[in-house]
């Protein structure tokens, strides 16, 4: 029985929503910015929106390596749950093991797991940034801002999306700014940006650092396992991993890996800090062993030729996907466009909340309900700037990606977004 039927009884926590969270939700629902919980997968889907770049949670092989691996394992650890945090009974040798691992893959002196990409975010935010001038661009993603609210006499500037001059113009102004300077500097970037598929210049971000003696951290959440000769992201593919301005690199597990968690990788000195100073690692349940399988098979199959070979169709199937965009795009109108990316990347920007779930929903319509694309709606991008993002897999089929155009185009045809009329792409 819903507690607001019985009148007689005084509520406060039915009064407190009714004064404080109904008002808010009425006005993202007038907004057409209501967030809903949707189930994605179904037996009939085509995937075109996961993080799943290189389809290894699908992957039946890939299912095989990890209960083989962790079946091998029972003998010597045979809890569902690691028990605690990594600091009190949830710390093992595996997880050890694993670290030493991730930080050989990484070329990096040190690694250190976290829970969660958000998780990891934080830590490094939060902790590394006390008494420092953070500068950032200005599509990071949220977990970076939250962390750097969390920190403390921490001074906050914003440069423009991968603008390079932007970014020395304010390196240049707290360099030499004589009550700023005293403060170490840390620039804050993404390799591959989430909302947009764009990426980084990562080697003239570094080389300006160093010349303002500034140190860099680099989200490669959506790099990893999508660039470099074994998938560790950008900064392998550019060799960037030994620059003397990087501080450290956060690579999460829940996009090209499959699977779940992060890790942080720097020096063994900065490991200690973390372990010492961020709350989010020394306050959670650290990941029980299944998950710790996980990640090391994810690892192995990204760094293979398995792993070659998936960049290489992901590669081709977002060449594909642009070719046959690239004509429509031409006849469109309202605002329609497609944002420059070559990662799994795309965002169809369509203006305005309510045209951008419209959109979403008949694709799905026309579908036949196997398609279904997520609008991206302000506030989460700025306002006139909402976007369908479309993410390219390895595991879609050339059929797939053909019947997602032809989706697309009788979707902008009826919405009135195409100026001609056209047969078929």
């Amino acid at each position: 029985m819903d507690r607001r039927s019985s009148e007689s009884i005084p509520h406060p926590a039915i009064a407190f929503e009714d004064q404080r969270l109904l008002p808010a939700l009425e006005r993202r629902r007038v907004a057409g910015s209501l967030r809903r919980l949707r189930p994605f997968h179904s037996a009939n889907s085509i995937d075109f929106s996961s993080n799943d770049y290189l389809g290894l949670s699908y992957d039946p092989k890939q299912h095989m390596k990890v209960e083989e691996t962790y079946r091998s394992l029972l003998d010597n650890n045979k809890l569902l749950g690691s028990t605690g945090s990594r600091l009190l009974t949830g710390d093992s040798e595996y997880a050890h093991t694993l670290e030493e691992r991730l930080a050989k893959w990484h070329r990096r002196p040190a690694a250190l797991l976290c829970n969660s990409g958000y998780d990891a975010n934080l830590s490094v935010m939060s902790c590394l940034t006390l008494d420092t001038t953070v500068i950032m661009d200005e599509l990071s993603h949220n977990s970076l801002q939250m962390g750097v609210k969390l920190s403390k006499n921490c001074d906050v500037a914003v440069f423009r999306h991968n603008d390079l001059k932007d970014l020395e113009r304010l390196l240049q102004l707290y360099h030499t700014n004589e009550v700023k300077k005293t403060k170490p500097i840390l620039v804050v970037v993404e390799s591959v940006y989430s909302m947009d598929g764009d990426i980084a210049p990562l080697k003239e971000m570094l080389d300006l650092s160093l010349k303002y003696q500034a140190c860099v951290i680099v989200d490669e959440a959506h790099g990893m396992g999508v660039f470099g000769s074994h998938g560790m992201g950008v900064l392998e593919r550019d060799s960037l991993e030994h620059h003397p301005a990087l501080l450290c690199s956060v690579h999460t597990f829940g996009k090209a890996a499959g699977c779940h968690g992060a890790v942080i990788c720097g020096s063994q000195c900065l490991k200690d800090y973390l372990l010492n100073y961020a709350r989010p690692i020394i306050y959670s349940t650290s990941l029980p062993t299944h998950s710790l399988v996980t990640i090391a098979c994810s690892y192995q199959t990204m760094a293979g030729p398995i792993g070659r070979q998936l960049r290489r169709t992901v590669k081709e199937r977002v060449h594909a996907f642009r070719r046959g965009m690239y004509d429509l795009m031409k006849h469109t109108t309202n605002g329609i466009s497609l944002v420059d990316s070559i990662s799994p990347i795309q965002a169809l920007i369509v203006p305005g909340n309510s045209s951008c779930v419209a959109f979403c929903d008949m694709v799905w319509e026309k579908s036949n309900h196997r398609i279904r694309l997520y609008p991206i709606r302000s506030p989460t991008v700025p306002t006139g700037q909402e976007r369908v993002r479309i993410i390219i897999h390895a595991h879609n089929t050339p059929s797939q990606s053909e019947r997602l155009l032809i989706v697309i185009q009788q979707t902008m045809q009826e919405l009135g977004y195409i100026k001609l009329p056209l047969s078929r792409i």
